[in-house]
């Protein structure tokens, strides 16, 4: 029973290390945090040798005599060789590297070879001298066995055969591999300049090399005199390795000096720590448990058991999913299924393991059976479903719908008073600002459809209602004197900025100054910073927004019951001093650069301390790149599409994002503010906390040709513009302008995209709809594509443009980098995508598209990947103004073939039989398309105006103007 538990805790303890590590710190730093894992490990096996006494499990080849009360030890391996010792650390350290080295290139490895370790270790063992199996005699206690059975009867044969256990453990493998090796893949990709076999040869050395470490430790362990003697050993070969890891480091921060890429701020030394001291934990279990266990077989017994846990449960998900996208190859996976299954029963009876992890194997044989009875069963009945609509189909109604809700409940008021209460209603009781007749008649004047559906105005400015207006007050003038800010002034009705006629910002806040011209008499005084750059700049931690939030309701519910609430506000007050004081005196310690640069890394640990505690971001980097995430996009996902848009937007649930989108990946010239300080800007990500105003660009796009939706070209377009002067290794691969042009123009030959396709019989008109994985490069094909970059100025700099051009996807370098010598002209001034019926639109590196507004306005169908939010975000319908599309571009190719169609035969599939007989390819949903096209023009023109702009700004101002009034809680409107 002790064995058992013993076994239990090994395999517990590594499967946790193999689910956690993806989500963990340790991985930004690997190398250091190999050094302090290793001496975390080797210094709690020397601790825990101490009580070698009382551990459970196997022991030393002395204990018999020392501690006779201790069970007969089973066969000892052969005896290990000198130079096993140092040999194991320089294959420890080997083996990091090629981890290392692996992780760098992750998007270029192979999936699933781990699952041929037990073959590995077989193999050796199979050796001619070298198998030393447990006998079934002395050692093994028959009689406490649940008795002869007819698996034990079946056993009896398998274990005294060398091709059984061959087979079993190649089944189990074989198994293994295809149910890890199933998923699809993120469209972070292998460039044709990486090394992609070479990254494949590494991952199989590393394989070896665990074999090899896993054999030379079981020896080195088993013939140890004592488990005192074990364990010691045990932590001078994890010492060894620590100091072999720490020269390793030492090296490479000497002799490959790179910029600084982080720096100590709140909340991410302790967490780093944290991951790095409870993995290290964790790793300390997994090796005194397998150390204790070493002499009780092999590792081949430990292996397969871990291969086996990871195989079934990965079968069995997947099998689960039977019919949906995730499981495309429903057949391959319960082949898979039934390998483990068999393998492992197999395996269970010919290495004579009676039990596995504290369970007989008769009873795991038993489940196994079950198991494989009901795949049997389920398998083809989920996976000869007919399914008859898409999924856009539907989602595409239901947005309708809601659609319709949504305006109803944003057009409620018919006069003041219905305004007036509609008011108190959504803010819980709380009257309107001053003067907000003159904005209700103002709106009416402008003939805007939004009268009381404003979200965006009410969650920006709730945090500040938690800072005094003093500390506002101070907060403006202090954020007015960050780089690529303006101070607008309003007094005495009218308006005033500080920037100089030379200031290249100038057109942007005089147009800002021409919106509020018409009302500004109408507003109190007021100063408000205006950020002047692309990014956002307010990037507050989430235990500084949520203390402030909580400091405005209570003092909301002050003014409805003073008595109660005045203690508990002004105790409040005294412990948690105002939020803007609290982080100055913060950053006031901080040591900062003078140019205020801020490397990429450090802006992902700032954007992850803006989660609340416990979300997936919050928790620890996703490193995974290689990898689709399903739980990243389950959240907000309908199948394969983007079903809850404002969710898709939030990071907090989706790390992968990270390392899947360019403004995360790229530096920061200005370091973003880690303090409430009030910040107006044109865009911002759910992570930060400016407030959004209607502000121009320095350069406007004209306004948009306006042609019908069925005279334009039946194709897809997007031209994109990558202006930054260098690029990294992850940008390159990982951008999502550069993901963008590599899956829809040059993807790779082993690329695969999953794709819901239209099958309809010609005799009955009966439609199907039918998942498949098919090559990327087909589907492009077949699909009407004009997609390119403008202008890739990162080639420039790099001094390969044809090489560098290629792979981004440029085919006329020099032509494309004419257009970028073309002052102020924009990306698609050669070739404008509005001519195409479908206009795919993504972020820049810095904010969101600049081409969304003119595309409504143009009557194409706008397809948008985008994190960023502006002052009319909540005012446009997902599926009903414009069409979502996911960053990780994993249904894009569905999206599209759904509205343009196929237009000839795609890999085979003959998807629609015309009523002519002629094969022709799938049938696009124009009807659709146009809907939406006409829908989001009609939208444009009625509800994003300028007028509609001016209309928000003066509400928002209003709202701001009551925040930063002393005795704010007694001012409102009152008819």
């Amino acid at each position: 029973m002790t064995n058992s538990l013993t076994a239990l805790c090994a395999v517990s303890s590594f499967l946790w290390i193999a689910h956690n590590l993806e989500d963990h710190q340790v991985i930004e730093h690997p190398r250091l945090s190999s050094l302090l894992v290793l001496l975390i490990a080797s210094f709690s096996c020397y601790a825990v040798s101490f009580g070698a006494a009382w551990l459970p499990g196997t022991h030393g080849r002395f204990d018999d005599e020392l501690l006779p009360s201790k069970p007969k030890r089973l066969n000892l391996p052969p005896k290990p060789r000198r130079y096993f010792l140092p040999g194991l650390v320089i294959a420890v350290l080997l083996r990091l590297e090629l981890f290392h080295r692996v992780t760098l290139d992750l998007q270029c490895s192979a999936q699933g070879i781990e699952a041929f370790l037990p073959l590995l270790i077989l193999l050796y063992e199979l050796l001619p001298g070298r198998r030393t199996r447990p006998g079934r005699g002395a050692d093994v206690d028959d009689h406490d066995d649940l008795g002869a059975t007819v698996f034990d009867a079946l056993g009896s044969w398998f274990t005294e055969s060398r091709s059984s256990l061959t087979m079993a453990v190649a089944m189990l493998s074989l198994g293994a591999y295809l149910a890890g090796s199933q998923d699809p893949r993120s469209t972070f990709f292998c460039s044709t300049r990486d090394a992609r076999y070479l990254v494949v040869f590494f991952q199989w050395v590393g394989l070896l090399l665990d074999a090899a470490i896993a054999i030379m430790l079981w020896r080195v362990l088993a013939w140890s005199r004592t488990t005192k003697n074990r364990l010691r050993t045990l932590s001078g070969l994890l010492l060894a390795a620590s100091l072999g890891t720490a020269l390793f480091y030492w090296a490479s921060r000497v002799y490959l000096p790179t910029a600084s890429e982080s720096y100590s701020f709140q909340g991410l030394d302790s967490l780093y720590a944290f991951d790095v001291v409870f993995d290290g934990l964790a790793f300390s279990v997994f090796l005194v448990a397998t150390s204790l266990l070493a002499t009780e077989g092999s590792p081949l017994t430990l292996a397969a058991t871990i291969t086996f846990l990871f195989g079934l449960t990965e079968a069995i998900r997947k099998t689960t999913l039977t019919g949906t996208w995730e499981n495309v190859a429903p057949g391959t996976i319960y082949i898979a299924l039934m390998l483990v299954c068999v393998g492992f029963s197999c395996f269970a009876y010919a290495n004579n393991i009676v039990t596995v992890v504290c369970i007989h194997r008769a009873f795991v044989v038993f489940i196994l059976v079950a198991i494989t009875l009901v795949a049997t069963i389920y398998t083809p009945v989920k996976a000869l479903r007919v399914v008859t609509e898409h999924p856009i189909t539907r989602i595409i109604y239901d947005a309708r719908t809601e659609a319709n809700r949504w305006l109803v409940h944003a057009t409620v008021s018919n006069s003041l008073k219905v305004a007036v209460d509609e008011y108190k209603e959504r803010h819980n009781g709380r009257a309107p600002p001053p003067k907000f007749d003159v904005w209700y008649e103002y709106a009416k004047e402008q003939k805007s459809v939004i009268l009381d559906h404003f979200p965006q105005i009410e969650n920006d400015l709730l945090p500040f209602w938690g800072v005094s207006p003093s500390a506002l007050r101070e907060g403006v003038r202090r954020a007015a004197e960050e780089p690529s800010m303006a101070l607008l002034e309003i007094k005495g009705g009218k308006a005033k900025h500080n920037l100089p006629p030379s200031s290249p910002d100038l057109p942007v806040i005089n147009d800002l100054v021409a919106l509020i011209k018409d009302f500004a008499k109408h507003l109190p005084d007021m100063e408000l910073a205006i950020n002047l750059d692309e990014r956002p700049r307010v990037l507050a931690p989430a235990d500084l927004v949520q203390r402030s939030i909580k400091k405005a309701n209570r003092r909301r519910v002050g003014k409805l019951l003073p008595r109660a609430a005045e203690a508990e506000a002004e105790a409040t007050a005294e412990a948690h001093p105002e939020p803007a004081v609290v982080k100055r005196a913060a950053d006031e310690a901080q040591t900062q650069d003078s140019s205020g640069f801020t490397s990429a890394t450090a802006l992902r640990e700032m954007t992850a301390l803006t989660c609340p505690p416990g979300t997936k971001a919050r928790a620890g980097t996703h490193w995974d790149i290689r990898d689709f995430c399903f739980s990243c996009a389950a959240p907000h996902s309908q199948g394969q599409y983007p079903a809850d848009w404002a969710r898709s937007q939030d990071i907090c649930h989706q790390p992968d994002l990270f390392r899947l989108h360019s403004f995360h990946m790229t530096p920061s010239p200005l370091r973003p503010l880690q303090e409430l300080l009030p910040v107006f800007s044109r865009s911002k990500t759910d992570s930060y906390r400016d407030i959004l105003l209607p502000l121009r660009r320095i350069t406007e796009p004209p306004p948009p040709p306006h042609e019908p939706f069925k005279f334009k070209q039946k194709s897809i377009s997007w031209r994109g513009k990558v202006d930054r002067t260098s690029t990294t290794y992850e940008q390159f691969r990982g951008g999502h302008q550069e993901r963008l042009v590599h899956l829809l123009s040059k993807p790779a030959r082993s690329d695969r995209s999953r794709v819901q396709l239209v099958f309809q019989d010609g005799a009955t008109k009966q439609a199907r709809v039918e998942l498949h994985q098919v090559m990327t490069g087909a589907v492009n094909d077949f699909l009407p594509l004009d997609v390119a970059f403008s202008s890739y100025t990162p080639c420039r700099a790099a001094g390969e443009q044809a090489n560098c051009a290629a792979a981004a996807g440029i085919d006329d370098p020099a032509a494309e980098f004419r257009i970028t010598a073309q002052a102020g002209e924009s990306p698609g001034a050669l070739h404008d995508p509005l001519s195409h019926r479908y206009v795919i639109l993504v972020d820049t590196d810095h904010g969101p598209p600049r081409e969304l507004l003119r595309t409504l306005r143009s009557g194409s169908v706008p397809l948008v990947a985008s994190l960023f939010r502006e002052w009319y975000s909540d005012r446009l319908r997902p599926w009903v103004h414009f069409v979502p599309v996911d960053l990780r571009y994993h249904a894009l190719h569905g999206t599209l073939a759904y509205f343009v169609g196929v237009e000839r035969e795609m890999g085979g599939f003959r998807l629609v039989k015309s009523s002519a007989g002629s094969e022709i390819a799938m049938q696009g949903r124009e009807e659709d398309g146009r809907w939406i096209a006409e829908e989001g023009q009609k939208w444009a023109e009625k509800a994003l105006r300028r007028e509609d702009a001016q209309v928000y700004l003066f509400r928002l101002l209003l709202e701001w103007g009551r925040v930063v009034s002393e005795g704010r809680e007694e001012l409102g409107f009152v008819l």
